[in-house]
């Protein structure tokens, strides 16, 4: 699990007992509680107006949390399983090594690894995985009569690898489907000049109702060939969005502790 956090800690400058600590500093205390508060929400805040897609924005936002982890300390984190590449950066990966490990890879015709990947695409006002298709391709999409699985069978892997029980060559299960509509290409754009198609091409419906609660599931299917030049992730810059926030949140801390301080030396007003 990723984890990327903020601490906040005093405790090295009160060099006198916890037990006294505790009792004569409690405005500061207060104060660490506040300025921790503080930061976690500066954090989410920052987080929900970076340039990240939605689900993504959302999921970190959501992950960061404080906690006070003495009377003068507290800490506040994310465990976000993307925090790490979204403040520190992003390097390129390349999709097609899942043509080392799959056993479902296949061989063309002309020798190459291949693997039929399905590309499931989301429905406007659900995009917590991934960001949704536009309203106008919904639209048609949905009226697409419905493609279904009607079975399962079996292939020889293309790996070449044996089962170690049967020791005969090693069997994948697939699909078999009956086919329904698909979107032509052209109603989007294409992502980059180099890609054969637009992104909904060849997109199926299927129908995933359960009882009286309806849904489909929309679908298209891409080829992942080996030597390809595309299927890389390319790399991303740091956001740097913890780094500003406590950037930001250090001069007003200073400010807080400072008179936080001065308020438990001077000690409660007069009766």
């Amino acid at each position: 699990m990723a984890e990327f956090s903020i601490s906040v800690d005093l405790s090295g400058l009160l060099a006198i007992s916890p037990i006294v600590r505790a009792g004569v500093f409690a405005t500061l205390s207060a104060a660490v509680e506040r300025v921790s508060m503080a930061g976690a929400e500066r954090w989410r805040e920052a987080v929900l107006k970076a340039p990240l897609w939605d689900g993504e924005r959302q999921a970190y936002a959501a992950s960061i949390k404080w906690r006070m982890t003495g009377p003068y300390s507290a800490q506040i984190e994310s465990d976000y399983r993307y925090v790490e590449d979204i403040e520190n950066s992003r390097p390129p990966r390349d999709l097609k090594r899942m043509l080392d490990t799959s056993m479902k890879v296949r061989i063309s015709a002309k020798g190459r690894r291949y693997l039929i990947i399905p590309m499931r695409h989301n429905t406007p006002r659900n995009d917590a995985l991934a960001k949704a298709m536009p309203a106008g391709i919904y639209e048609m999409a949905r009226d697409l009569s419905s493609s279904t699985i009607t079975g399962h069978s079996s292939r020889v892997s293309g790996t070449g690898a044996f089962d170690v029980k049967t020791k005969k060559p090693f069997l994948v299960r697939q699909r078999q489907y009956q086919w329904g509509d698909s979107l032509p290409a052209g109603l989007s754009p294409k992502l980059k000049p180099r890609h054969r198609t637009d992104i909904h091409a060849g997109m199926y419906r299927f129908e995933t109702s359960s009882g009286s609660q309806k849904s489909s599931a929309y679908i298209t299917f891409r080829t992942m060939v080996e030597g390809s030049s595309g299927w890389i992730i390319p790399a991303k810059p740091a956001l740097f969005i913890a780094m500003k926030v406590v950037d930001g949140l250090q001069g007003d801390a200073e400010t807080i502790f400072g008179a936080a301080v001065q308020q438990d030396l001077a000690g409660p007003p007069a009766a």
